[in-house]
């Protein structure tokens, strides 16, 4: 072997001796390299479990951590983002509006809460309630067409199903409607038009108040809204806004007599009419007639002799109808008689007209008249009318024939007009032979 070849295979032993330190010293790097690599991979999987935990608090606070944990588990991952999905809770403090929609939970301590289809635990706050579900503790819920599940609160409801768990909840009511509370039952005695039928009434609605026939209301009086007197006697109550009691006075008519009061000369018959419903009760001694005291009327009264025939109308429930009274008279008048004279008599004495009034009531005579083809041939003293004192006769009235009548029989009527307007017809004669 020549010299040139052995000193080029002492160049390539010594190339690779110098190359065996620097392999090994990259191999050590690459081992150095790996295994802090495989201690910080241990870190972030410790703090992947802390976030973990406070996910169990607001979902807010939860997805912080999840952005910071960049490479956790994947199953972890998934989790994170399906709780991250659900809507976080919202807390309405007593200050706060808050307007929830459809998929928010809202737990409203004394605020306002306008909520639009979703889901409201209501504690003493306000919610205006769209077609959402609410509980509410003592709140106040204004509800349109939702489903409020209410506990010792008021619920103004719009179509609303209201479940109520406390004995002292008001009823569920439209918003704007108010309850009228009557002072007594009514029923009976007016018609009372405009009230829902749980006795609720809008602010911009009118309830008419009327009395049943027979019966007239004396007074009206509501706490809330306008109470107005009708011509027709009814009234109406409107503009509304509060709940109002109700209190009502009503009286029962007054019966009607069918017979004119005044003096008459014959037996009459009265009749006594009230409207339906109504009890009658009446006297004949001029005293004051009531339920206890006076006699029921059921049928025609027979009157013969003068009295004052009091009445009174009356209903339960109503104050008795004023009093209704006439009096009434009834007299018997006796004409008189005159004997046959001969020509050239002298004139006979006037006869007078006897009047007897028995009973307890003045009688009066209007005015007496003399009719007839010889009424000239008489003179009657006194045209004008008198009045007859009870229990007494009157003889205030006088004819005679008049002087120088041929042979012959004369005849005419005395017609007394009593102040009923009845007549009393008395025939007088006279001859001459």
């Amino acid at each position: 072997m020549n010299k040139t070849k052995w000193l080029a295979i002492l160049l390539v032993l010594a190339l690779m001796l110098c190359l065996i330190p620097v392999t090994a010293l990259a191999d050590d790097a690459k081992d150095a390299q790996a295994t802090e690599t495989a201690e910080d991979a241990e870190e972030p999987a410790k703090d992947a479990e802390e976030p973990a935990e406070e996910a169990e608090e607001p979902a807010e606070d939860a997805e912080e951590p999840a952005e910071d944990a960049e490479e956790p588990a994947e199953d972890a991952e998934d989790a994170e983002e399906e709780e991250a999905e659900e809507p976080a809770p919202i807390t309405n403090a007593a200050e706060e509006t808050c307007y929830a929609t459809e998929a928010d939970t809202v737990y409203n301590n004394g605020g306002v809460v306008y909520n639009n289809g979703g889901t409201v635990y209501n504690n003493g706050g306000t919610v205006y309630n769209n077609g959402g579900l609410v509980y509410n503790n003592n709140g106040v819920v204004y509800s349109n067409d939702g489903t409020v599940y209410n506990n010792g609160g008021t619920v103004y409801s719009n179509s609303a199903l209201v479940y109520s768990f406390d004995g002292d909840v008001e009823e569920a009511r439209i918003y704007g409607y108010y309850l009228v509370e009557m002072a007594e039952d009514y029923s009976a005695l007016a018609d009372i038009e405009g009230l829902t039928e749980e006795g609720y009434l809008g602010k911009d609605q009118v309830c008419t108040i009327r009395p049943q026939d027979g019966l007239s209301i004396l007074e009206a009086e509501a706490d809330a809204g306008t109470l107005t007197e009708n011509e027709d006697g009814s009234y109406s109550l409107s503009e509304l806004d509060a709940d109002c009691v109700l209190t009502l006075r009503f009286q029962a008519a007054s019966p009607v007599f069918d017979l004119e009061e005044g003096t008459y000369s014959a037996e009459q018959t009265l009749s006594i009419s009230a409207a339906e419903g109504l009890a009658v009760y009446y006297s004949l001694d001029g005293s004051e007639p009531d339920a206890e005291t006076g006699t029921l009327y059921e049928e025609p009264i027979a009157l013969t002799e003068g009295c004052t025939v009091k009445a009174v109308a009356v209903f339960e429930g109503a104050e008795p109808s004023e009093t209704v009274e006439a009096a009434y008279a009834f007299v018997s008048i006796s004409a008189p008689v005159f004997e046959d004279e001969e020509e050239g008599y002298v004139p006979p004495a006037a006869g007078k007209f006897t009047v007897d009034n028995p009973g307890s009531v003045d009688a009066v005579v209007k005015s007496v008249e003399l009719q007839g083809d010889d009424a000239a041939s008489f003179t009657l003293n006194a045209r004008t009318g008198a009045t007859v004192a009870a229990g007494k006769s009157n003889t205030a009235w006088s004819v005679r024939p008049v002087a120088d009548l041929k042979k012959g029989t004369y005849k005419v009527t005395a017609i007394f007009t009593l102040d009923s307007g009845e007549t009393v017809e008395l025939p007088i004669s006279f001859t001459v032979k």
